[in-house]
């Protein structure tokens, strides 16, 4: 009898262990339940990790414009890179103000208590001490960029007054030269006219065995010369005579090649220091 009491106390309490414990269904209930959490705790790193990534790969990026910037901004850099250092800029500009909008939104997800509060509170302060940073030197730069922007407009103005003294230089040594080319050609020019008597006297050059001056006779019958490339002008006749005053001693007429006269002048200056008309009458 002892013996079947003991059996039935051991079943009596096997049977009360068995009925205080979950069920199966409640076990799964649960482990359900872990899952759903398990996969939100998943889905909400893979949205830290992504938004992490493209942090990440925003600095990087940052980091290359900004290489490029630097670059473009040397002393030796080429003078058009202009246009590639303006996009730069405005690239840095745009992925720095992304990189802060993305950062703000891990600061919204850890201030909800979000389950990845805690592994992001260090991952943000250090981001944030990073975006500082790079703000600070993209400041520096671009500071430096405006300051060689006012130098090179500065140097554009000097350049541009520095043309125009240059020019007007330039227009008044011209106008200089061409008064003195002027003068040169006066102080040289001479004109010299061949006819016989009654054709210098048709043409009012000759009048009363005078020769007239300069103003009453057409200075279309004369031929100009610069006196200091004529030597010898042919009269082409056999007997010439100058009505014309010049110095003796200052030219002669002599027989060319050819038998007919030529005025050939010995000293220019002195030949021509009385007047600059020479009139050869020919017979």
């Amino acid at each position: 009898m002892k013996t079947v009491k003991n059996i039935l106390i051991v079943c009596g309490l096997a049977a009360m262990v068995v009925s205080c414990g979950p069920t199966k269904k409640e076990l799964q209930a649960n482990i359900d339940s872990l899952n759903v959490e398990l996969a939100q705790v998943n889905s909400e790193m893979e949205n830290v990790v992504g938004i992490l990534n493209d942090v990440q790969e925003g600095f990087q990026q940052i980091n290359e414009a900004e290489n490029r910037v630097t670059a473009a901004n040397a002393e030796n850099a080429p003078a058009n890179i202009k246009e590639q250092l303006n996009s730069d800029i405005a690239f840095i500009q745009a992925k720095m103000k992304e990189n802060r909008e993305r950062i703000a939104e891990l600061e919204e997800r850890a201030a909800k208590g979000d389950k990845t509060a805690a592994a992001l509170r260090r991952t943000i302060k250090n981001l944030k001490a990073e975006l500082a940073d790079k703000e600070a030197v993209i400041a520096t730069l671009l500071a430096d960029i405006d300051a060689k922007n006012a130098r090179i407009q500065q140097l554009d103005v000097e350049v541009a007054n520095l043309n125009a003294d240059k020019n007007a230089l330039t227009a008044k040594n011209a106008a200089n030269e061409q008064v003195i080319a002027g003068q040169d050609k006066a102080m040289n020019t001479a004109w010299y006219v061949i006819a016989k008597r009654k054709a210098l006297k048709e043409q009012n050059i000759l009048k009363m065995g005078d020769v007239m001056e300069q103003a009453d006779v057409v200075m279309e019958d004369f031929i100009e010369i610069d006196i200091r490339n004529v030597a010898e002008i042919p009269v082409g006749a056999k007997k010439a005579r100058l009505l014309s005053a010049h110095p003796e001693g200052s030219y002669e007429i002599v027989k060319g090649a050819d038998e007919l006269a030529v005025v050939k002048i010995l000293d220019a200056q002195a030949f021509w220091s009385v007047t600059r008309y020479l009139v050869v009458r020919v017979k």
